[in-house]
């Protein structure tokens, strides 16, 4: 019997062989089209690798670019730098001259005929911003950087999404916080252990210099699930903690008892409270002490508060319910209806928030809204009918006194704003500021006015009045490109904070942050500094 089921099985695969060797047969015999038939024929064009002749120049210069082909097409061809249209002067077998752009900027050198491109090497525009060569941080961070506290002593404290900086913490990451020294180099004395479990979005000090990190995290070093999303540290780095009884013993648990559920995406400290925006719907509370209900083990029991998007906490970390709390209901007040993108906090405690949300304890307010410190509107804050869509930045200048607020909004209190509105310190349109106007998937992620009056704005956007921009670009105060400091190549990704120092000739120096890899055609792990001549 087992002889003759192995013999039906060797016809069934005989047979089965046969089948398909004939439908390989059968499809050899049968001609099919050529996908590539009928595309254009090659130019016959070369541009060289090699850097052109000046490789760097100002506006309005000539330079050549070497090349081979142009000549049967030098009716017809197009030049380009980083994408804006260069005249030619002539085209010989050797190459290109061409006069650089009034509004040129650095990158790649581009021959067109019709639809399709040759690319080059890169020319570098001559400007009055250009990288600071003395900043040592070569490689960054290996991921986004959200906010930067400056010290006393000019050393600054960094936070963000990162394990690694300066492939310094390749054995040990460097988890989501470091110190670094005035030009860069990471500093180790800051005592974080295995850092943060999660990101963080905000960093800012207490009176007593303890330090206050927000974000999104349950873990701070061997604090493990501790933590909701908000926690004191030591000006050292270390948790502040504290020793509890627990049921059954003591434990170490952090000092700041208190949280919310969700994503705290600013935090500010006025007086002996800590106020807190973002997105999340209940504070949290941890309760020590308490047993299971068979009285043999210890259990962990959290108190919740519904509190939507924006909190007030007491400096140990219970909730101060003079804030925007409704005593009748036990929870907070509607407050804002979305989540609050960014926040600023005035000297005398009052909150400005923006972001995602239309209306504020159930009165229209359109993105953005200007509390009193009991969390109440301020209504003398004169924004009126607000913004027709989302803001994604607020920022503040105490020098002018004005705010810079960015989004993807195109109207601010009934007049056309696009994405980039100026206001006065009473929350009025400061009419001397104009922004060009956008494209519709244009997106201005961040803008800030500087000392020097100009304004740095970042975002997702490719041009800006006509001109190539690559996601970064500075205004000047009329909200015009300012003339020569727009020479940079482009940001492949987005800028979210600034901060000003100088040198020792006085000279402005701007360290941007956020999140990109390359910017001015040069690698930049998430930080550069810029110098402004």
């Amino acid at each position: 019997m087992r002889c003759m089921q192995k013999y039906y099985n060797a016809l069934l695969l005989s047979g089965l062989c046969m089948m398909l060797l004939g439908s390989c047969k059968n499809n050899r015999e049968k001609v099919y089209d050529d996908p590539y038939a009928g595309g254009k024929p090659a130019l016959g064009i070369r541009m060289s690798t090699d850097f052109p002749a000046p490789r760097l120049g100002d506006p309005g210069s000539t330079v050549t670019f070497k090349a081979t082909g142009l000549m049967p097409y030098r009716s017809d061809l197009q030049f380009f730098i980083n994408s804006e249209r260069a005249e030619v002067v002539s085209v010989d077998s050797s190459g290109i001259k061409v006069k650089v752009p009034e509004n040129a900027s650095t990158g790649i050198g581009y021959v067109t005929i019709g639809d399709r491109i040759v690319f080059g090497p890169v020319f570098r525009v001559n400007g009055k911003l250009t990288s600071d060569n003395t900043f040592k941080a070569l490689v960054g961070s290996n991921g986004y950087i959200s906010k930067v506290l400056p010290l006393a002593d000019g050393r600054m404290i960094l936070v963000g999404s990162f394990s690694n900086y300066e492939n310094k913490g390749s054995v040990k990451p460097l988890n989501r916080i470091i110190l670094i020294s005035k030009d860069g180099e990471l500093d180790r004395s800051l005592q974080i252990g295995d850092g943060v479990g999660g990101y963080l979005n905000t960093i800012t000090t207490l009176p007593n210099g303890k330090m206050v990190i927000g974000g999104g995290f349950s873990t701070y070093d061997i604090h493990l699930g501790e933590v909701n999303n908000i926690t004191v540290l030591n000006s050292n780095g270390t948790i502040d903690s504290m020793v509890v009884r627990t049921f059954l013993d003591r434990d170490t648990v952090p000092a700041f008892n208190g949280g919310v559920d969700g994503n705290i995406q600013r935090a500010f400290v006025h007086g002996n409270t800590i106020t807190a925006t973002g997105n999340f719907n209940f504070y949290l509370q941890r309760v020590y002490g308490k047993s299971d209900y068979r009285a043999k083990r210890d259990s962990l029991i959290v108190d919740s508060v519904r509190i939507k998007n924006l909190v007030r906490f007491f400096a140990d970390g219970s909730l101060d319910s003079s804030f925007n709390y409704n005593f009748l209901l036990h929870r907070s007040n509607d407050g804002p209806n979305g989540p609050v993108n960014d926040a600023f906090m005035q000297e005398d405690g009052k909150l400005i928030i923006a972001g995602r949300f239309t209306r504020y304890n159930n009165e229209s307010v359109n993105y953005i809204v200007r509390l009193n410190t009991d969390g109440t509107i301020d209504r003398t804050f004169k924004v009126g009918t607000g913004a027709d869509n989302y803001i994604s930045s607020i920022t503040y200048n105490e020098a002018t006194r004005r705010f810079m607020l960015s989004g993807n909004f195109t109207s601010f209190d009934g007049k056309v704003q696009n994405g980039l509105v100026m206001l006065n310190e009473d929350g009025s349109v400061d009419p001397s500021f104009k922004g060009a106007a956008k494209n519709s998937d244009d997106n201005y992620a961040y803008a800030k006015q500087l000392s020097n009056g100009m304004v740095l704005v970042s975002g997702y956007f490719k041009n800006y009045g006509g001109v190539h921009r690559g996601h970064f670009m500075l205004l000047d105060h009329t909200g015009a490109l300012a003339r020569g400091y727009n020479t940079t190549g482009d940001l492949d990704g987005i800028v979210n904070g600034v901060l000003e120092t100088r040198n020792f000739a006085g000279q402005l120096q701007l360290l941007i942050t956020g999140g990109f890899g390359k910017f001015d055609e040069q690698p930049a792990g998430n930080i550069t500094r810029l110098l402004l001549k």
